[in-house]
Formats: C-alpha cells, sequence, structure tokens
C-alpha cells in the first residue's frame, strides 16, 4: 500500500514514475486498447491529443493513437471527429482534438481568443467580414476558405501574407460561431456551431464562476492530460489563458490544499515535485504491486502528450528527445521527423522514418539506439518486429527498407529481413 500524509508528499522510485506514467498513457503495455471506441476512451482519459498537420508518417494524433489503438487506422478517428461528433478540432494545449462534451467548459476561450483580432489594424479587413463569411457557411453550408470569393489580402505573421476570407473564418472558429465540419487533407471545412453541437451542449452556460475557477479546472484538467506533472514553466502548460508562472502555481496550490491534487516526490530527484490526480491513485498502486506485463515495444509520436514535458522524461528516462523539425537543416543532431521508441519502461532509441504512399514503402532512414542497449537480446528484437508489423499495418505499409545509413546497423537487417 502507498503511504502518504496530509503534512509530507509522497515518495515514489524513479521505476515507479517511470511505469505509471507509461501507464497512465496506455503504454504499459502497448496497443492494449481496441477500436473507434478504444482510441475515444483513451482521448478522454488525457482529455485531448494535440493536433498538427506535418504528415510523414501519419499526422501527430494518429501517431499517438497507433501506439495505444491494435490495428489502428486513421479512418477511426476521421470517424469520431466528423460522423460521430464525438470529439471537436478545438484550442486547449495549443490546436488539439478534445471530447465534444467539454465544449461548455472552453467558454473563457471563445470570449477571449477572438479580441486580439477586433483589436488589430491589420486584421481589420477580416473582421469586417466575419457577418459576410457566417452568412455564406448559414446559406450554402460546410465551407472553406477557397469557396469564399473575396480575395483582399492582408499583411499577416512573419512577412507572410493571409487572405481575409480565411482570417474572418479563423475569427469565427475562435468565437465558437463556427465549427469544422471536416477537412480534406488539412484543409478546414467550416459549419456553424449551432448546426453540429448538440443543444444542451451549444446554450450551456459556463460553467465557470470565475477566472479563478476557470484556472482551477485547466490546472487539473492538464495534469490528467501529463499523468505526472512538473510545475516548472514549459509549453506543456500553454493554452491556459492568463496562467503565468504565478497564477499556475496558486493554483497548484489551491488544489493541492483542497486534495484535488497530490505532491509527489521522486527518489533521486532532489528539490523537484511533482502532481498527481488522487483518482489517479489505483494506477500508481497497481504498477508499484502487481505483477508487471511482458515488454512491448512502440513507437511514438513526436507530440505524444507523454513527450509533452521533454525535461521530465530526461529525468525520469534519462532520455534527451528534442524535436527538430523547425530548426534548420545544419543544426539538427538526428533528422527533421525522428520518433522515440520505449520498450518496456525505457526508451530504447529513436529513429527516422518515411513512408512514400505510392509505392507503400516505409523507409527507415536512421536508427539511433539508446547507450546501454543490447540491440542483439531476441527479447528486444521480437518486440520491435511485432512493433513495426503493427506500424506497417496502421500506414498501410507493404514493404520495408532501410536508407544506406541505417542499412549498416546489422540488428536493423536481422529486423526487417
Amino acid at each position: 500500500m502507498l503511504l502518504m500524509s496530509a503534512a509530507a508528499p509522497l515518495t515514489i522510485s524513479k521505476s515507479q514514475a517511470r511505469r505509471f506514467l507509461l501507464a497512465h498513457h496506455h503504454l504499459w503495455p502497448p496497443r492494449r486498447l481496441r477500436g473507434a471506441n478504444g482510441a475515444l476512451a483513451y482521448i478522454r482519459h488525457v482529455n485531448c491529443i494535440q493536433y498538427d498537420p506535418i504528415n510523414v508518417v501519419g499526422q501527430n494524433p494518429n501517431l499517438v493513437l497507433q501506439s495505444r489503438v491494435g490495428n489502428y487506422k486513421a479512418t477511426m478517428l476521421k470517424k469520431l471527429r466528423y460522423q460521430d461528433r464525438a470529439l471537436l478540432d478545438g484550442f486547449d494545449k495549443v490546436m488539439s482534438i478534445y471530447p465534444v462534451a467539454d465544449w461548455p467548459y472552453f467558454a473563457r476561450h471563445r470570449e477571449v481568443l477572438p479580441k486580439s483580432y477586433y483589436n488589430s489594424e491589420q486584421a481589420s479587413e477580416a473582421v469586417k467580414l466575419m457577418d459576410w463569411a457566417r452568412a455564406e457557411i448559414e446559406a450554402r453550408g460546410p465551407l472553406s476558405s477557397l469557396e469564399l470569393k473575396e480575395e483582399t489580402r492582408l499583411d499577416w505573421w512573419w512577412g507572410n501574407t493571409a487572405r481575409a476570407a480565411r482570417v474572418a473564418l479563423d475569427i469565427l472558429f475562435f468565437a465558437g460561431e463556427i465549427v469544422v465540419h471536416h477537412r480534406v487533407g488539412t484543409r478546414r471545412y467550416f459549419d456553424l456551431a449551432e448546426r453540429l453541437l448538440p443543444e444542451n451542449l451549444h446554450l450551456a452556460p459556463n460553467p465557470h464562476a470565475d477566472r479563478e475557477a476557470y484556472q482551477d479546472w485547466h490546472v487539473l484538467r492538464r495534469v490528467g492530460s501529463l499523468g505526472l506533472a512538473h510545475p516548472g514553466a514549459g509549453e506543456r502548460w500553454g493554452g491556459m489563458l492568463g496562467m503565468k508562472s504565478g497564477e499556475r502555481q496558486a493554483g497548484l496550490k489551491r488544489l493541492v490544499a483542497r486534495h484535488e491534487l497530490l505532491e509527489v516526490d521522486v527518489d533521486g530527484l532532489s528539490g523537484q515535485t511533482f502532481y498527481l490526480r488522487p483518482s489517479d491513485l489505483p494506477t500508481l498502486e497497481k504498477v508499484s504491486k502487481g505483477r508487471q506485463p511482458n515488454p512491448q515495444a512502440a513507437f511514438l509520436a513526436a507530440l505524444d502528450n507523454v513527450m509533452w514535458d521533454r525535461r521530465m522524461i530526461n529525468m525520469l528516462f534519462d532520455f534527451d528527445y528534442v524535436w527538430e523539425v523547425y530548426k534548420p537543416e545544419a543544426k539538427r543532431i538526428y533528422g527533421y521527423y525522428v520518433l522515440p521508441v520505449i520498450y518496456g519502461e525505457q526508451f530504447i532509441g529513436r529513429f527516422d522514418p518515411v513512408f512514400d504512399r505510392n509505392s507503400q514503402t516505409l523507409t527507415i532512414k536512421q536508427w539511433w539506439w539508446q547507450n546501454n542497449v543490447d540491440s542483439e537480446r531476441a527479447d528486444t528484437n521480437r518486440a520491435l518486429r511485432i512493433c513495426l508489423d503493427n506500424f506497417m499495418t496502421y500506414l498501410g505499409a507493404k514493404k520495408i527498407e532501410l536508407g544506406p545509413l541505417a542499412n549498416k546497423d546489422k540488428a536493423l537487417q536481422r529486423l526487417v529481413s
């Protein structure tokens, strides 16, 4: 039995922390969830998954789910979002996918996010088009910016230009007047929120009595998205409106005082306090005392929930990971879209994959084993073979090849043979 007192944090070992974190994220072991219901259950469990449009071996949401859901297909998430309407595209931690039932709780976002546009001279022409754009959608049904034939252009971020009609749709989206009806590739088609959302959600009042109530809700929500949360600043706390470090720390203290969060110390990490929801204690108890599953391997998304706090990952797993997509090529240590690899409770490496949809070929351009990993172990190789087979099924790949650099690795040669 795990013991704690009101006066002192719960203390756990690094191994317990690792196993809890992976179990919380359905990676201990991976791919045990099934079908679209399993995908939905995972997103409800962690509140949201991060959306990113880059597609090298699938977009980030699908990469997240393929490591949790056995025989996962991207059509499962598409159906949940755009047919069943169980999930929404919206802002939580940046652009995310979250349960439609959470719509009322983001009332503050819909109030605050559009204001920067209303008060911006740069966006003034787009603001003028909002009523027209909304009327077009109301009359014609779901539309993308391509169907809005208005060619005014704005000087926009990072020295680029943007069509005012597209920006008008963004403002309406942030304000909650329209929602994403479907996507074609990365292009969004919007419809009126009142037509797509159940009336009890669309007309629901803001459940937060004041700003502090909102802050406490979003801090607690984000701890659930992380599993084990470090209070320090970082992108893992992004998207929480009006909350800099001081407000976040105050919210954490309030939640601890109300016993809605627990403080956790990890052996060997002096001076580092983490936070855990009491509702997650049974998971911690199970991984601490229960029979451990046979180690399995999984390929993780670069923006996977478990990777949101990369500093904590380094502290707990001794795995230093940086997503290098936005680095100039000459400054990359590994590569453009490199994915982490786990086996059991350890990160054992990372690899640089690319999928050619025309030839249905997955190419591993390069693979880097972690120090002290025995790449020749038969059990590790069996687990990686299973993982690779599942990954190819998810992609629809018929062939696998090694790039010139990866082909120098004898263990990889045997793995793909």
